[in-house]
């Protein structure tokens, strides 16, 4: 097919070279979005503009952490803007336009890719170079759209896994119900040769000279990743986890022999999270008192799919042995 960009090339060929191109400007039609993916794309090119209008979101729920990571970005990075399609009948179709350079001129791609790293990554996709005046056409009017910021949106679109009447709630129950016979690997949060909190590593990363101190990181052991292949992303890659309390982060795996799961952007998010769960003040080493008293000594992350994870640290797990 002339003009076609398979898997592959995908990333590099609709998103990498347009930028180096100049290009700063990227509006997006898509039936449906990763906020993991978004989220990548956002802090991968700084200094782009974009644009997301999700055509399926009357029709089919939008996970609720997904919505909730639009907004943040939306407010945070100022660069961008996710829309929800309100028209009947639903798109499904997969438009990318870029906006015109300093030199003139825009190109655009349609095809089966959704914006999401299954799309971009994932699964066997085509996109191909099509005439931008026709790629514009296919996008739906401003009267359709409203954008997720605005709480009116609420009213017209559903978002699964929401907690009752609460917008952006997560219902952490019913998650951890749609996980029973998921995947699950269990990660520590100690040594596993003494038991141990780390002492600078782990959930204390930060607690040395010149360091954030709240910084943190959950170890992979290399057992995990030779025992469960592909269960986690490969390095880099951001996805999403959902915690048993009703949190939501963007992670990525890190680190030499990807031994690490930190928190997207800034990892003293996480160190943060476990702090606040072990009633540690912020800022403070966790000790070993701090998880023998909370009752566990490690996480069960669930895989629900490839971009998204459900970790569990209820305290009635396993009892931390010292």
């Amino acid at each position: 097919m002339e003009g076609a960009v398979f898997l592959r090339d995908l990333y590099s060929e609709l998103i990498t070279r347009p930028y180096e191109a100049g290009m700063r400007e990227l509006k997006v039609l898509t039936g449906y979005a990763s906020s993991a993916f978004v989220h990548h794309v956002l802090y991968d090119l700084e200094e782009l503009r974009l644009e997301v209008i999700l055509g399926m979101a009357k029709a089919e729920p939008i996970a609720v952490w997904d919505h909730n990571e639009y907004v943040r970005l939306t407010r945070e990075t100022g660069r961008l803007r996710v829309c929800y399609f309100l028209g009947d009948p639903p798109i499904h179709s997969k438009v990318l336009l870029w906006g015109t350079t300093a030199r003139g001129g825009r190109i655009a791609f349609v095809g089966s890719a959704n914006f999401s790293w299954h799309g971009f990554r994932e699964y066997r996709e085509v996109m191909a170079a099509v005439d931008p005046a026709l790629a514009e056409a296919a996008f739906p009017q401003a009267d359709e759209l409203i954008e997720c910021t605005d709480t009116a949106a609420f009213r017209h679109i559903k978002l699964s896994y929401q907690k009752g009447e609460m917008p952006g709630a997560i219902d952490a129950s019913a998650v951890s119900a749609s996980v029973r016979g998921c995947p699950s690997v269990n990660l520590p949060l100690v040594e596993i040769r003494t038991g141990r909190v780390h002492s600078r590593a782990g959930l204390n990363w930060g607690q040395r000279p010149g360091r954030e101190p709240n910084q943190a990181y959950i170890p992979i052991p290399s057992t995990v990743h030779a025992e469960h292949p592909g269960f986690f992303p490969d390095r880099g890659i951001e996805f999403t986890v959902v915690t048993d309390d009703g949190e939501s982060f963007i992670c990525v795996v890190a680190q030499d022999n990807n031994k690490a799961i930190e928190t997207s952007r800034d990892n003293s998010i996480l160190g943060r999270y476990f702090r606040r769960r072990l009633g540690v003040p912020l800022g403070a080493r966790v000790t070993d008192e701090a998880l023998r008293r909370y009752g566990r000594s490690y996480v069960t992350f669930y895989k629900i799919d490839g971009g998204t994870y459900f970790m569990d640290f209820s305290p009635k797990g396993q009892k931390l042995q010292i």
